[in-house]
């Protein structure tokens, strides 16, 4: 695969504090240092597309949609400066303290300030939060790794029109010094010095987003059919933490420069999911196969899906693990030679089966005369036991045990069993119809291609790089990233049906079938082409 970065944009923008080159000193005198009683702070809300003196728009960012970045609903939950900071108040905040409209839009203007109590250090914003995440009502004197807690539910309840939840960009609590090291909220003592003196903390969504464009003009030798197939989402985290530490990539580490743009402390564009580097398999990934798929999974083109993070620790680089994109497509062979003839055969079984042997493309009624002239062949022979027949064995082997069990046909001894053995074969066809979808699969050299549907799968690359193979955040889906999965060309058939995620093949391990861009933004923006 190939890859090209566009790097991330986050997306809603929430100040508590404006950049450092913002803030307008008011002398200490202002600050509160006294834990009892209550403080004032302020803040204003600033998404990318509030209007600012600051580029939130470049060619490695994209802004969201109105959907997408909409604050229905935000609190601002606040701690103490302890390990496990504990919680001191958690509030809903108005508009006119949010600093947004009635309809979810930042003004870009500081909201009203308002009291906290004295004792809060640290601060977590949660924009349109789930029904799963802790209640406001139940949270005040909880730590933060309880509010943290690994949520399961549908990603649906968080990434709809009923509002995307963002939560702090940084991946912790803020406030923070350059480097991203912990420090202490300021308040103070008076509502004027609170509104001179917003801090600023960034929030971005917790899902991520992929989308994507096939193109069905291939060089391959075939017709390529997007009709009653598309693309889906395979191995899908099934958990989400509401806050996800970031994580430098090998490549950020090695050189490569830090990826997203909002990452303003500089600690890296991958994140930590709950299954990071505990991996349960079926308990925390939702898996497609043949027997749960359903119509709904399939995507048209141009289409996208929102989904959690799915990141991993480098020795959990395995398909098994890692979320892919599953393409569902009809790959109809243009033709079809038969033996000694140079003229191409264009008909195409009715029901679109055909099979694929040894690198050659076969309808039902090309592959027997193939090894009709194979047999003929061989019992020409001086001795025939010296000459074999690949397409025979490889056709016979289909129908055993092996393959879908309907028997093997008896293969003839001399010349004159041949039409024997011929009619024998002819009389499968049938047989093989009926077996159903059971048919689609693959024994040895022969792959059977049911209704010409093929099936291929692209893991979605974060950091790619050349320099370094299955390295720590090569792989992966991250929050508040946009994935387009450029689809350029496919060369060659799939699979027959759906692959299993194998739990020991490393990511790296893939076949040359597919062409694809992958481009990531932090709605962040990363583009991935693959070639099939």
């Amino acid at each position: 695969m190939k890859k090209k970065f566009f790097l991330m944009f986050t997306l809603a923008t929430m100040i508590f504090a404006a950049c450092n080159n913002d803030i307008i000193s008011n002398g200490d005198d202002d600050i509160v240092t006294d834990p009892k009683g209550d403080a004032w702070v302020a803040l204003k809300v600033i998404t990318p597309s509030t209007p600012s003196t600051r580029g939130l728009n470049n060619p490695n960012q994209e802004n969201g949609s109105a959907e997408e970045s909409k604050i229905k609903s935000i609190r601002a939950i606040f701690f103490t400066m302890d390990a496990d900071p504990i919680v001191t108040a958690d509030m809903e905040l108005r508009n006119e303290e949010a600093g947004i409209t009635d309809d979810g839009r930042p003004t870009g203007n500081p909201g009203n300030a308002f009291t906290v109590p004295a004792t809060s250090k640290r601060i977590l914003l949660v924009a349109n939060p789930s029904e799963n995440f802790p209640h406001l009502n139940n949270t005040v004197g909880k730590k933060y790794s309880d509010i943290n807690a690994a949520i399961t539910e549908d990603v649906g309840n968080i990434s709809s029109i009923e509002g995307f939840m963002m939560t702090n960009a940084k991946g912790g609590l803020e406030p923070s010094l350059e480097g991203g090291e912990d420090t202490e909220l300021k308040l103070y003592k008076t509502v004027e010095a609170a509104n001179r003196s917003p801090l600023s903390v960034k929030i971005d969504r917790v899902v991520a987003k992929v989308r994507v464009n096939i193109e069905t003009n291939t060089e391959a030798p075939a017709i390529i059919d997007l009709n009653n197939g598309g693309w889906a989402l395979n191995v899908t985290n099934t958990k989400y933490f509401p806050v996800s530490e970031r994580v430098a990539t090998w490549y950020e580490l090695n050189g490569g420069g830090f990826r997203a743009p909002f990452d303003q402390y500089k600690l890296g564009s991958y994140r930590r999911d709950p299954n990071y580097d505990s991996q349960n398999g079926s308990l925390d990934y939702h898996y497609i196969n043949e027997f749960n798929v359903t119509g709904d999974e399939w995507l048209g083109n141009h289409e996208s899906k929102y989904c959690f993070e799915n990141t991993q620790d480098a020795p959990y680089n395995m398909h098994a693990y890692t979320t892919h994109v599953l393409f569902k497509i009809k790959f109809i062979p243009a033709e079809y030679k038969l033996p000694d003839s140079d003229t191409p055969v264009m008909n195409q079984e009715s029901n679109g089966d055909w099979m694929l042997i040894n690198g050659g493309y076969y309808t039902f009624t090309t592959l027997m005369n193939w090894i009709e002239a194979e047999l003929t062949y061989k019992f020409s022979q001086e001795d025939p036991s010296i000459v074999p027949t690949a397409l025979t064995n490889a056709f016979n082997r289909y129908l055993g045990p092996e393959g879908i069990g309907i028997g093997e046909v008896e293969l003839p001894n001399n010349a004159g069993d041949i039409a024997t053995t011929m009619s024998a074969f002819a009389d499968t066809k049938e047989k093989i119809i009926q077996s159903g979808p059971n048919r689609a699969r693959s024994v040895g050299n022969l792959t059977y291609y049911a209704e010409a549907t093929c099936y291929y799968k692209a893991i979605i690359k974060h950091d790619d790089t050349k320099d370094a193979i299955n390295e720590l955040g090569e792989f992966g889906v991250v929050r508040n990233s946009v994935y387009d999965i450029n689809v350029t060309k496919f060369n060659s058939p799939g699979y027959p049906t759906i692959p299993e995620p194998g739990t020991n093949e490393p990511d790296e391990e893939e076949g040359n079938w597919l062409s694809v861009q992958i481009n990531v933004n932090p709605w962040t923006w990363y583009s991935q082409e693959e070639e099939f």
